[in-house]
Formats: structure tokens, C-alpha cells, sequence
């Protein structure tokens, strides 16, 4: 609403910086000795027009029949797979016995039946104790590449050689892990060359896994929270509110989702709150908020897909006009997720590359009404320069096509914004909103309302001190103070059409 009223008042009055010798610079002005007529503008603008200007959140669309609707968007947040979920990252395994098994320590209550593994090391370390060769096989049959399992041999030196260490690095990339029993099976098989014999080495060996990443994941996902980012969207339709309401009749707040994650998942609302131009927090109320919301996910036959679900908040499900039409500046909102609610026994899958997006905002149709709603806006200015002003007359003639007025009153104040003067003697009517149908639609014919404004010497005298303009507006619908007022709606092809000129007369 700045806009409106930068474009109805402080135009007019940055005008008064125009020196005398400038006004012969307008067509068709008439010069005489004591009096300049000069025709300052004559536009013709849409609601649209008006409603530009604001942050880069706040954008404007035309719905069905033009209606015209500020939409206000929070951050996408985004939740990649690797920051949910951490497996394996480090494993070292004392290899006590011949079989040897490591819990994989897989998060909650994930069963998983399938890696595909991206990257990682897998190190082993064998010292011989025994004075005589020894043949040392390690395998690990839930390990396979290609359908072969992991298996590594050496034939050991005897402890006297100096040949009796063994260390192997091996690349573990392309290679699947069977997730068996949630454990990793380590067998090692070491035989005694003299006798042919099973032994253990006194010293005991080591597997290590390390730089483990995976690029597919597959199995039974439990029941575990999935921590999203919070955020806030700021609404600046209402941030030079002083007074008055604004109803909505059809505002939504859009949770739009993008999964990859191959499982059901569920919303977990744990803040979703309107702070209003008073400070107060009010709670959107769902259903939805507190039973969740269940996203789509891609099935096991459509891996690498996205699932996208859009929900609304509105009417039928929540209270969100009423907390919507609660002057609101800003939406407070944290959502997580939760992964499998349900406990369905299905067989999910996660990629690396898997990821949720979310993205919260905010929808406020222009159907509904205005009822003295004042906004505030002070601007900086200087008339000290300006001398021998007898009067100066501003006159405006707008004819509206849109359902919406506009009582405005001015201040002129000092630089600690003390009140020096005002133009008006009350707040008065620059533009009557057109009138409406009993749905709420424009009739068709314009509201003319023509209105002057007049400051003579001894005003400009008391005011040329000015340093800063206060101006307030306030604004209505169509018949907005009467009982059962009308919903109204605003379009992108109504317009106003404003001629206005100005008379400066000199001493």
C-alpha cells in the first residue's frame, strides 16, 4: 500500500521543489505575472501497477477472471540424503575368531537389504606368529562385485622372515553389501603350512573400512524423524500498518514438497505460526498440522524419480483466514518429517542423491474487504530554498474503476518529526472506490471524486521549515463500515485514471 500513496501525494509535493524557472518546461502551462496553471500529470494505472515495488519473496498473479493475488514465498529448504542419514562412515573390526561379526549400527530401526556402494577403502592387517609359513584367506561373502564375493590371500612369511606382515588396501567401489542380519560377516581362514592346520594368530588381525559412501540403499525403514531447516516468510503487504482490517475470504498457506526418497513419509508440524502487527503470535489450527501431512514418494520401480505434493491450508481444513486476516507481518514455520509412520513392511529405497525440498507460501487473493485500513510512511524533503509563494492549489480528479478508496491526511514535520502543520484540515477523500455487484463485481461505472488542496503564504511559512512528510492513508472497500460490508473483488484490469494540476501563485 506504500505505493498508493506515493503515487497520489508525495508526487505532488516533491513537485514543490520545482523552482519558478521550471514550470515554463511543462506543456501547455500559462504563465501570467502572478499566477502559474501547470498540468502536473493525467495517467491511467491498475491495482497491478501499484502492487509492484515489493521484496523479492512477494510476486503477483492474476488467477480465474483476473483476480488479483499476492503470493509470498519462504526459502527452499533442502535435506540431502547424507545430512539425514549416516552409515558406516568408520568401521574397525578385531578379527578375534575365523568369523567375525560387526553390527553395522544402521540408524533407528532401518533393516536394510541392499547397499551399493560409491566409494571406500577396506584395509587389512595380519602379523604371523608362527615360525613357518602360513596361507591367510579373508573373505566376505555379503561383499560381491559382479556376482563374486570380496576375498583377499597371502601366503606369510614365517615370524623369522621378515615377510611375516601383511597390509592390503583394497577399493571397495562398485561393490554390493548384503545386508544380511544388520551385521558384517568377516571370515578369515589361516592354514599352518607343516600340517595343513586351522590356527590363530596370537596378535590379532584387523579389518577396517574407511571413506565408506553409498549411491543406493535399499531395505524396511523404520519409524525415525527426519530433521528439516525452519524458516520465516515476511509479508510486507502489512508493514506500514497503523490501523484498521483487512479480510481475506480465500488465503492458503502452500506447503509444496519434491521427495526422492523411496518411502512413505509423513509431516511433523513443530511450529507453524503467525506473528500479527501487534506483536501477538497466533497457531494456524489443522487437522493436518496435528495428524501430518503424507507426501508422495517415487515407488521401488521408479528409482531416481521425484514425487512432488502440493497442500493447501485453507477454508475447508484450517483457520487460516482468520489468522491470515490478523494483520500478519511474518509466517514462523518449522516442518520435519517422518519416515515410514505407519510401520508399513515395504521395501523402500534411498539414493545419494536423494533429497526432500520444501518450500512454504503464502496466498492472499484480493476477494474480500478493507475497512480503514491506515498505513503510515514518513519521506525526507527541503523547502528552504523557496521564496515570494502567495498560494499554491493542487486539484485532482480521479475517476476509479476499482472497489477501493483511499482518505489520506499529510504532515508536515521537523527533523525529529515533531507535527508543524497538516495539508488537509481532516483526513479527506482522494479516491471513492467504484461500486460493486452483489458478488462483489465492479458494475461498470466509474466513481468520479475531484478534490483540491490549497496552501497559501502564511501556511508555506510555518511549513518551509519542513524536513520530513507524514503521510497516512487509509483505506476501504465498497461500503466497508456498513453492517454485513461486501466482499469485493480486485482485478488486474481495473483501473483508475488521475488528471492532476497545480496553480502557484507569486508575491
Amino acid at each position: 500500500m506504500k505505493n498508493y500513496i506515493y503515487l497520489f501525494f508525495f508526487s505532488c509535493v516533491l513537485l514543490l521543489a520545482f523552482s519558478c524557472s521550471n514550470f515554463d518546461e511543462f506543456e501547455e502551462s500559462l504563465e501570467t505575472e502572478r499566477e502559474i496553471a501547470v498540468p502536473l500529470f493525467h495517467t491511467t494505472t491498475s491495482l497491478v501497477d501499484l502492487l509492484e515495488g515489493f521484496n523479492e519473496e512477494t510476486f503477483i498473479t492474476m488467477g480465474p477472471d483476473d483476480l488479483i493475488t499476492l503470493n509470498y514465498k519462504g526459502n527452499v529448504t533442502e535435506r540431502k540424503a547424507f545430512e539425514l542419514f549416516d552409515f558406516l562412515q568408520g568401521v574397525f573390526v578385531p578379527l578375534e575368531d575365523s568369523i567375525s561379526s560387526f553390527p553395522f549400527g544402521l540408524p533407528g530401526s532401518l533393516d536394510v537389504t541392499l547397499m551399493k556402494i560409491k566409494s571406500g577403502n577396506l584395509a587389512l592387517s595380519f602379523t604371523n606368529n608362527f615360525d613357518e609359513e602360513v596361507d591367510v584367506t579373508v573373505t566376505i561373502p555379503q561383499l560381491t562385485k559382479n556376482g563374486n564375493m570380496f576375498s583377499r590371500n597371502r601366503l606369510m612369511g614365517s615370524s623369522s622372515s621378515g615377510n611375516n606382515e601383511w597390509i592390503d588396501l583394497s577399493g571397495i567401489s562398485g561393490f554390493d553389501l548384503d545386508g544380511g542380519d544388520d551385521s558384517l560377516k568377516i571370515y578369515y581362514e589361516a592354514i599352518r603350512q607343516s600340517d595343513q592346520q586351522r590356527v590363530l594368530f596370537d596378535d590379532v588381525p584387523a579389518l577396517a573400512i574407511t571413506d565408506l559412501q553409498f549411491s543406493y540403499i535399499e531395505g524396511f525403514w523404520g519409524t525415525e524423524p527426519l530433521d528439516l531447516a525452519r524458516d520465516t516468510i515476511e509479508i510486507e503487504f502489512f508493514e506500514n500498518w497503523v490501523q484498521g482490517d483487512v479480510f481475506f475470504e480465500s488465503p492458503t498457506i502452500e506447503v509444496a514438497v519434491d521427495n526422492s526418497f523411496g518411502f512413505p513419509v509423513r509431516s511433523k508440524v513443530n511450529v507453524l505460526d503467525i506473528l500479527n502487527v501487534n506483536n501477538e503470535v497466533v497457531s494456524l489450527e489443522s487437522i493436518f498440522i496435528t495428524e501430518g501431512i503424507d507426501f508422495a514418494y517415487p515407488a521401488l520401480n521408479e528409482v531416481g524419480e521425484t514425487k512432488t505434493t502440493i497442500f493447501n491450508f485453507s477454508n475447508d481444513n484450517s483457520n487460516v483466514a482468520e489468522v491470515l486476516s490478523s494483520n500478519p507481518v511474518s509466517v514462523d514455520y518449522d516442518l520435519d518429517a517422518v519416515s515410514n509412520p505407519d510401520s508399513i513392511q515395504e521395501i523402500g529405497f534411498m539414493l545419494d542423491t536423494s533429497s526432500f525440498k520444501v518450500q512454504v507460501s503464502v496466498e492472499l487473493p484480493f476477494r474480500g474487504s478493507v475497512n480503514n485500513f491506515k498505513a503510515s510512511d514518513v519521506f525526507n524533503v527541503n523547502f528552504d530554498s523557496y521564496d515570494n509563494v502567495k498560494y499554491i492549489e493542487f486539484k485532482m480528479v480521479a475517476d476509479n474503476e476499482i472497489p477501493l478508496g483511499i482518505d489520506v491526511q499529510m504532515y508536515f514535520a521537523d527533523e525529529w518529526n515533531n507535527i508543524i502543520d497538516s495539508l488537509y484540515t481532516g483526513e479527506t477523500n482522494i479516491l471513492a472506490p467504484a461500486p460493486v455487484d452483489e458478488d462483489g463485481e465492479v458494475t461498470g461505472t466509474p466513481t468520479k471524486t475531484i478534490t483540491f488542496a490549497t496552501i497559501d503564504a502564511e501556511k508555506f511559512e510555518r511549513i518551509k521549515n519542513t524536513k520530513k512528510l507524514i503521510v497516512e492513508g487509509a483505506f476501504f472497500t465498497t461500503n466497508a463500515s456498513t453492517n454485513n460490508s461486501p466482499v469485493v473483488n480486485l482485478k488486474a484490469d481495473q483501473e483508475v485514471n488521475i488528471r492532476m494540476g497545480m496553480k502557484v501563485g507569486t508575491k
